[in-house]
């Protein structure tokens, strides 16, 4: 038996000698059905306060165990634990013997009959045939072979008969029994049972296999770890994804309110106009019905008092043929005064039930189907949000149909407010001829509100305009008269610019007003259809060079129209100007232009060109998309046709793992990959090389959620963190460079843009953009509320404009701003509706690319932006 014994050593090399409720080390140590093992003296005080109760709760896992008829007697002793404890009195020669009843202190053990001998026993052991072939081992020896003190074994004795030790083992009861119980309590053959080291083997292997399966079963349970902890963030994600769609459907459901209280309040003034009118027409008329009888009366009474017979006789068929029409159409007072406001609030609140929206859990499955893995994240169950029951209309924003034609002067319309010269791109950079062209533009779209502008200046800007959409095609000449689209424009008109006249007043002052004008090199414009934009080599002349418009010439000076355009006194409609701004933001004049889609690619799954709730993506060196697909733990890149070219990442926490990509950016000096993923902590930063072999990492333990992330042209890392808004600027081997905080100025960043030396960053809760040089200095604010709201992406183009993307309404939606927050055009996508859109990148070419996170695709658009 003792070639089978365990190691003592290897067995409580990782125990603890001390128990759990005293802290003391173990007396007595008694085992429950948990496994933990206590003090049997601590468990009897750990029962007491629960009298009655035929079962014991684990102090430590409060799993219960119960009691036989002997109380806490009848657990089972440790016995690992007691030889433990055995093994460590036999080193400080503490043990007393259990052979014999002297009490005398132990120097010996003998393996056979497991008890330890004091020296009189040992001599017993030595001469007495009894004891023959008993092996005695003294302390001393034991101690100096090492591997024997590691075997030390108590003779297992029977609860229920004291002076017994255990031989048999009784499988129909599955415990070990001894000689007088396998007499009485286990007979056969009722009670099937065999010697003990018979049934060892057998024993030792199941529970061996058990062991086996339980490991097993721990692997099973770390994978669930790891899921559930997947799905606390997910769901955490899920709240703040619901939690925005609320605040969204509240702002677009408080803006109709609003603009239905604005329709009630205008009722109510022209009912209140149309009774005050009544009532003072009346008014007026019993004033002059009251002068006319005060005259009649006099004169009566004067013809009465003053006339003679006959003058009485022959005024006084004149005077009461005045009084009797007088009292005979005496003014009528029946009008009736009252005005009230009826309103049901019962039913408001019913339709408000009905319509606003509701939170949708998932059912609640089997345990069977729960044990199924999921790769999906249940994020995806918010896209309940995208049906139609909880689409956000924007019926509130959308203009009246626009004029088809306008007879207004050029200094008062759109052409001399927008800023069209940077918005088609005079550079030159064409666009493929596989293009959608989108619907042309009417000089309606250019209204405004009339604003009290510099009319020189405001001319000079429509020219710049015309001159622009001349270069999209746009512009044609009938009859002397300019054609928009086909469009006669009867406000404008083209006159031959006389041989030897000199160019009028207002022509010289917008010559010095800017030198470098667009206008100047209009024989070089591109008379092309939008669609079909290649190259400079189908370049025509212009219809506009050599001509006047409404007074002011053409110029051919053979310059580039790519020229800057002149500074002109800021729009009514900046917001970031520092001027006043209207409640609504947006004139109900404007017209959004729309976009067309050129690409759009992706789907909910696992496979290639497959996404789960991505998070972010952004342009690499060639322009290839670069995809963070969050929930499937990998990084894909795509053509901007939307083919798929290859992927990266293997799920998980260790370095050079992703888990959760959040965010991903390239370095163009190298084409290194840097993202942000969870890792084991809140948030991790990686640099990847362009193939997307692992390089470093980079600790941000300073950063909860990575919320934008850019690149300068340093080459430095820019993110901002959404938790406790703040800018983190960090070089590429990891050290941070600088930080500030921008929590004062904003409530929720939600992405970030890098021009020159300053940082645009969307507020997605504050609806605008703030600026912050690099040191952290705050700049300026552009956009606000019902322009921009709940920013999600921006991008800044070569031409210094700010391209600001929204997905509120369910619509993608970009406003374009000067740097200084002129609002220059805005643009939507209403042909697929998108949900959580992030990010914005323009491409070279001007097609505006984002992710729409809950739809699982990336959208390519075309627009007339070009960079």
């Amino acid at each position: 038996m003792d070639s089978q014994d365990m190691s003592l050593t290897t067995c409580t090399d990782d125990a603890t000698d001390r128990c759990n409720l005293c802290k003391s080390k173990f007396e007595e140590p008694r085992v429950l059905s948990c496994l933990h093992v206590f003090c049997g003296k601590c468990l009897k005080k750990h029962a007491s306060e629960n009298v009655g109760q035929d079962v014991i709760q684990c102090p430590d896992c409060n799993q219960e165990t119960k009691l036989t008829a002997k109380g806490l007697s009848g657990l089972p002793l440790d016995y690992i634990e007691c030889n433990r404890i055995d093994l460590k009195a036999i080193e400080k020669s503490q043990l007393i013997c259990t052979s014999c009843k002297a009490k005398d202190t132990a120097v010996a053990r003998c393996t056979e009959c497991a008890t330890f001998l004091c020296p009189n026993c040992v001599t017993a052991h030595q001469y007495m045939r009894c004891f023959e072939n008993h092996n005695v081992l003294t302390f001393e020896e034991m101690k100096n072979g090492g591997k024997s003190l590691t075997t030390i074994h108590k003779p297992v004795i029977c609860n229920s008969h004291p002076d017994e030790t255990m031989k048999y083992y009784c499988h129909t009861c599955h415990v070990p029994i001894c000689n007088e119980s396998m007499v009485v309590d286990h007979k056969q053959p009722e009670h099937c049972y065999e010697k003990a080291t018979e049934a060892e083997k057998k024993q030792r292997d199941e529970l061996a296999n058990l062991i086996l399966e339980s490991k097993s079963k721990v692997k099973m349970c770390d994978e669930a770890t790891s899921t559930l902890e997947a799905h606390l963030s997910d769901l955490q994600m899920q709240r703040d994804n619901a939690k925005s769609h609320i605040e969204e459907t509240f702002q677009s459901y408080k803006a109709k309110l609003e603009k239905w209280q604005e329709n009630i309040l205008k009722d109510l003034e022209a009912v209140h106009s149309t009774q005050e009118l009544q009532i003072m027409e009346t008014y007026h008329d019993v004033e002059k019905t009251i002068d006319k009888i005060e005259d009649a009366c006099k004169f009566g009474e004067r013809l009465l008092a003053c006339g003679s017979t006959l003058e009485i006789l022959s005024l006084v068929d004149v005077v009461g043929k005045q009084l009797l029409s007088l009292i005979n159409n005496t003014p009528k007072l029946d009008i009736s005064v009252g005005i009230t406001f009826e309103t049901d609030e019962s039913k408001f609140e019913d339709g408000i039930k009905k319509t606003f929206g509701i939170v949708k859990k998932p059912s609640i499955c089997s345990k069977e189907e729960s044990q199924i893995s999921q790769k999906t994240s249940p994020i995806h169950s918010i896209s309940s949000f995208e049906s139609d029951a909880f689409s956000l209309s924007t019926g509130g924003m959308t203009p009246e149909n626009p004029l088809s034609t306008l007879d207004v002067d050029l200094a008062n319309n759109m052409v001399a407010q927008y800023d069209l010269t940077q918005l088609v791109g005079m550079s030159g950079r064409g666009i493929s001829e596989n293009s959608t062209t989108p619907s042309p533009i009417t000089f309606a779209d250019l209204l405004c509100p009339t604003a009290e502008t510099n009319v020189t200046a405001a001319q000079f800007n429509a020219i710049n305009n015309l001159a622009a959409l001349a270069k999209m095609g746009s512009i044609t000449i009938t009859n002397d008269q300019p054609a928009l689209n086909g469009q006669i424009v009867s406000g404008l008109n083209l006159l031959p610019t006389p041989m030897n006249s000199s160019p009028p007043a207002s022509t010289q002052t917008m010559r010095r007003i800017n030198s470098q004008s667009p206008i100047v090199g209009l024989e070089n414009l591109n008379i092309l259809s939008f669609s079909s934009i290649d190259s400079a080599d189908s370049r025509v002349i212009s219809p506009l060079n050599g001509r006047v418009v409404n007074g002011i010439p053409l110029l051919g000076g053979g310059q580039n129209l790519s020229s800057p355009p002149p500074i002109l006194p800021p729009s009514p409609l900046s917001p970031g100007s520092g001027q006043s701004f209207n409640s609504t933001g947006r004139s109900s004049t404007v017209k959004l232009s729309t976009m067309q889609i050129r690409c759009k690619f992706g789907q909910l799954g696992p496979g290639k060109s497959q996404f789960s709730s991505p998070h972010g993506f952004c342009l690499g060196v060639e322009e290839e998309i670069i995809v963070a697909d969050t929930n499937n733990h990998r990084i894909q890149v795509f053509e901007k046709t939307g083919d798929f070219k290859y992927q990266f990442g293997v799920a998980g926490k260790e370095e050079g793992q992703l888990w959760y990509p959040r965010k991903v950016a390239v370095i163009r000096s190298s084409g290194k990959f840097v993202v942000c993923d969870r890792g084991s902590e809140r948030s991790r930063m990686q640099i990847f090389t362009k193939t997307g072999h692992f390089l470093k990492k980079i600790a941000i333990r300073y950063i909860d959620i990575v919320a934008g992330l850019a690149i300068t042209s340093e080459g430095t890392i820019v993110a901002v963190d959404s938790v406790a808004p703040t800018v983190f600027i960090i070089s590429e081997a990891g050290d941070l460079l600088h930080w500030f905080d921008c929590s004062e100025y904003m409530r929720e960043p939600s992405d970030i843009a890098v021009c020159a030396k300053e940082f645009y960053i969307c507020d997605f809760k504050g609806h605008c953009v703030i600026v912050f040089s690099e040191k952290g200095k705050f700049l300026r604010r552009i956009g606000c509320e019902n322009v921009t709201n709940f920013p999600n992406g921006i991008d800044i183009s070569d031409a210094g404009d700010v391209l600001v993307g929204d997905s509120h309404g369910n619509r993608f939606h970009i406003v374009v701003f000067s740097r200084q927050g002129t609002l220059l055009s805005e643009f939507e996508c209403p042909y697929v509706k998108v949900s959580r859109c992030c990010g914005l990148k323009i491409t070279s070419e001007g097609y505006v690319v984002t992710l729409a996170k809950n739809n699982h695709h990336v959208l390519v658009l075309n627009t007339l932006y070009i960079v």
